[in-house]
């Protein structure tokens, strides 16, 4: 006969439960902007998760094969602004030469220029050089962190798309049954996230690609003394900051076209043509566009324009950079407690799977689509 736990062995296991509960709290809040960029990897790569996954062995390898389609790119990326930068040390060395040459090899910075980095460190002795190589230090620490984030990120991100569909028969069998509020409520959230996390990932991509088509089109026709310097690296920068909500691509292509036009002016007044069109073609092409018609189209019917702007927004106001990834998510959990269970609350009813409130936002429940 199996023996039933006691009232005092139950409080030792609720006890051990509780601890372990706030160790796994402690360590979510302490990591929470690398779990919130694990959650936005999730729901932003799990379409491409579910289109893999009949053609491969299992869900094991549907989230290898979806996570690798996304690291490669990402750490492709930033290994390409790393040798960027280099090569411009060699660059910007040129450019001040007379004003380098009595401290720094000027040629040999040209040709190798974290040899000659190192080294003038390394000679200084002290005082300037100490402070350079702590500096340095610094930053190599700082890289290495992020870095460190961004792999455990995409870490989290492979484990829930492997495990995805234990997750749910757990969550089904031991949390909240498939007529429940709490599964109504789980999955209608999930929907929402899926559909927010991933247009915006699209539109990333969408906006890049178009950025460097633009881009490197203007540089075939525009003279040289106007023409964009590293072309697709600021292409990667406009896709990236599309992430900003109403700014947008603005924050590179603005910048970018002032810089273009100051460089005009210094050469010749009638350049100024070259820029001005410029930036009428990435307004229209990266801003107005992609914001008027490709976001409405690939978001479909979700949680509102509005509210998933005031996320995006909001979000980094309150918590820093992963605010831009936890806003969104805490503006799809707070509609849909509107929508299926604040209403009932309020009025003392029970509490059902069906949407009550705010039909017109947010996606529904199964049951609510039968």
């Amino acid at each position: 006969m199996t023996r039933l736990p006691s009232d005092r062995s139950r409080i030792a296991w609720w006890g051990l439960t509780a601890t372990l509960a706030l160790f796994l709290v402690f360590a979510v809040y302490q990591f929470i902007g690398t779990v919130a960029l694990a959650i936005f990897v999730y729901y932003g790569t799990r379409p491409v998760f579910h289109r893999l996954r009949p053609y491969l062995a299992s869900d094991e390898h549907a989230a290898s094969a979806t996570v690798f389609l996304l690291a490669v790119p990402v750490f492709a990326l930033l290994a390409y602004f790393v040798l960027i930068g280099l090569s411009e040390v060699g660059a910007v060395a040129a450019q001040y030469e007379q004003v380098l040459g009595p401290f720094v090899d000027v040629d040999a910075l040209r040709s190798n220029p974290v040899e000659t980095v190192r080294s003038a460190v390394q000679s200084s002795g002290g005082g300037t050089g100490e402070e350079a190589l702590t500096a340095a230090m610094e930053t190599l620490g700082a890289a290495t962190t992020a870095v460190m984030h961004l792999f455990f990120a995409l870490l989290v991100a492979y484990y829930l798309l492997r495990e995805g569909r234990n997750v749910d028969g757990w969550f089904r069998s031991e949390v909240a049954d498939e007529d429940s509020a709490g599964y109504a409520y789980a999955t209608a959230v999930d929907t929402d996230l899926e559909t927010v996390y991933f247009s915006t990932t699209l539109l990333v991509f969408v906006v890049g690609i178009l950025s460097g088509v633009i881009y490197n089109g203007y540089n075939l026709v525009a003279p040289q003394a106007v023409s964009i310097p590293l072309p697709t690296a600021f292409a990667l920068a406009t896709g990236l900051a599309t992430l900003i909500p109403l700014v947008v691509g603005k924050v590179v292509y603005v910048p970018l076209v002032g810089y273009l036009a100051f460089s005009a002016v210094q050469t010749d007044g009638s350049l100024l043509v070259y820029p001005a069109v410029l930036l009428v073609v990435a307004f229209i092409f990266l801003d107005f566009v992609p914001l008027t018609f490709v976001l409405p189209k690939l978001a479909g019917r979700s949680t509102h324009t509005g509210l998933v702007l005031f996320g995006y927004i909001g979000g980094p106001m309150l918590f820093g950079w992963y605010g831009l990834f936890l806003g969104p998510l805490i503006v799809v959990l707070s509609v849909q407690v509107v929508r299926l269970v604040f209403s009932e609350l309020i009025h003392g009813q029970p509490v059902t799977p069906h949407v009550t409130a705010a039909r017109s936002i947010g996606s529904d429940p199964p049951s609510n689509d039968d």
